[in-house]
């Protein structure tokens, strides 16, 4: 069935079999035919139905250059609306140390890498010179981040619309803007590379260890070893301002330091002195009596040092650096190995001691009251400084079964001589006093007395006081009165001054009961 519409047209029904024709499909065919051809067209009716190839080209372009212009309308719009939406903020794609802040506006960027950056920045610094490794706090050293100004990197919004387009593919990696305090840095710097990344070069030398248990000592090298040193401040500041934060470790400049021994130089030593001085006891033969040095005697004794060798004009080699920033002093010191005297005598002087015969002096003794003149005697004592100064020598070419060196002695002069007393002059008597009449109990302490004042001498101008010796009042009495006579001037108070200009010597002799003083001198 046929309903009519509100324009008064047959409208068909899905059921109505009658609602397209044969004659209505023919009638469409044509009526679309005309739309696409114009009538009469002799070309599209000689090909049957097809269009010629020029018209179907340009119609073809029409549509191509219609959908470009919708394209470049709706590119139009979005990248209208896309500057509208980003008027102010961090261009879109732009990263810093890996951290996303594109899009976003610039306190949140400023904000953003603080917070996830933060680790980065930091963490302590490690700086790595040679094989040395150390680390310093970034701040305390003076090391920060301008967030703003790294912020600021970005730039404004772009323009052009290819950037704009291109941005949405790509983006742009920029460096955090850091700020060094480079005293601080400096300071820091130079406090790291002095307590742990220098090291100095060991000069290398001899070091012991206990040997077995009896007392055996053995000796082994301390080999020389190159040290490094931070050889550039100023450079190291440097690199730590252009790699901080994003290197971990940051390499700098560093010189080696090369000692001035050679490992030759000590082993000449370890095999030509130390280890045949240490191989086992030397005697030390003295006149009439002997010790022994054990090799750990040896070992308190040893010191080794090193010495830089001179360098033919009386000057010692310095171990300057050479134009390639290296120590050049290699070789050039020696290994010296003396021996310390004191330690050595403490070990042997008690065994020797009884080798040494101590010098005597003249002096005038009296015999059956007469003076007579003793002889001086000259001694002998150790001179342990030659001694043990031909030691490591001696010990070094003695053969293995006659370790011994002679102990060597130097003469004892005496302090007053024979001569010096026979001098004097005193041959003769002078004066004699004498008391008696006294009781024992006055002459207590005579013994002692006469013992102080047996053979002393007074030289012309000396002073003595007579209560030095200890006389008894009758025994004093009796040696003023005997000085007196022979020319002395005696005081009141018992000093006495010889101004005869010749030398005196006091004889005094007591009994029982008696005191006798005789003055012997030189005769006028």
């Amino acid at each position: 069935m046929a309903r009519a519409d509100d324009d008064g047209d047959d409208v068909h029904g899905p059921g109505d079999e009658s609602a397209f024709s044969d004659a209505d499909l023919d009638a469409d065919w044509d009526d679309d035919v005309e739309d696409l051809t114009e009538p009469g067209d002799p070309e599209f009716w000689a090909d049957d139905t097809r269009v010629d190839p020029a018209l179907r080209r340009r119609r073809r372009l029409g549509n191509v250059l219609v959908v470009l212009g919708a394209l470049t309308g709706l590119l139009a719009i979005a990248y209208v609306v896309d500057m509208l939406m980003e008027v102010g903020d961090v261009p879109r794609g732009v990263t810093v140390a890996g951290v996303e802040i594109g899009g976003l506006d610039r306190a949140e960027a400023q904000d953003r890498l603080r917070r996830e950056l933060e680790p980065l920045v930091t963490r302590p610094v490690v700086v790595r010179a040679g094989e040395s490794e150390a680390s310093f706090d970034p701040a305390e050293a003076g090391l920060g981040v301008d967030w703003a100004a790294t912020v600021e990197q970005a730039g404004a919004q772009p323009w052009l619309p290819w950037e704009r387009f291109g941005s949405f593919f790509g983006g742009r990696e920029l460096d955090l803007v850091t700020t060094v305090d480079d005293r601080s840095l400096r300071i820091a710097l130079g406090r790291l590379a002095q307590e742990r990344l220098n090291r100095p070069a060991i000069e290398g030398g001899i070091a012991f260890r206990p040997d077995g248990d009896d007392g055996g000592v053995r000796a082994y090298a301390i080999e020389p070893r190159a040290g490094v040193r931070l050889s550039d401040l100023e450079a190291a500041v440097v690199e730590i301002r252009a790699h901080w934060p994003q290197v971990e470790r940051i390499d700098v400049a560093v010189e080696t330091v090369r000692p001035k021994l050679t490992s030759e130089a000590v082993h000449t030593v370890l095999d030509g002195t130390i280890r045949p001085l240490l191989a086992g006891p030397v005697v030390l033969r003295g006149d009439g009596g002997e010790s022994v040095l054990l090799p750990e005697d040896f070992r308190r004794a040893l010191a080794v040092e090193v010495r830089p060798l001179d360098d033919g004009d009386g000057n010692a080699g310095d171990g300057g650096e050479s134009a390639g920033g290296e120590d050049d002093g290699a070789g050039r010191a020696i290994l010296a190995v003396t021996l310390k005297p004191d330690v050595l005598r403490g070990a042997v002087q008690g065994e020797l001691d009884d080798t040494e015969r101590p010098a005597r002096d003249a002096a005038l003794v009296f015999r059956a009251g007469v003076p007579e003149v003793v002889p001086s005697v000259p001694g002998v004592r150790i001179d342990w400084e030659r001694t043990f100064a031909g030691l490591i020598e001696a010990v070094a070419s003695a053969p293995e079964d006659r370790r011994e060196v002679p102990v060597l002695y130097q003469p004892v002069e005496p302090s007053v001589r024979t001569a010096d007393v026979q001098a004097l002059g005193i041959t003769d008597v002078l004066a004699t006093a004498r008391s008696a009449g006294h009781s024992p109990e006055e002459l207590a302490g005579m013994g002692t007395a006469l013992g102080r004042l047996n053979g002393a001498v007074v030289r012309s101008g000396e002073t003595v006081d007579l209560s030095a010796y200890g006389a008894p009042p009758p025994l004093e009495a009796v040696l003023r009165d005997a000085l007196a006579q022979a020319g002395l001037h005696v005081t009141e108070q018992g000093t006495v001054r010889n101004d005869t200009g010749a030398a005196v010597a006091v004889h005094a002799a007591a009994t029982t009961s008696t005191v006798q003083v005789t003055v012997w001198g030189t005769p006028t």
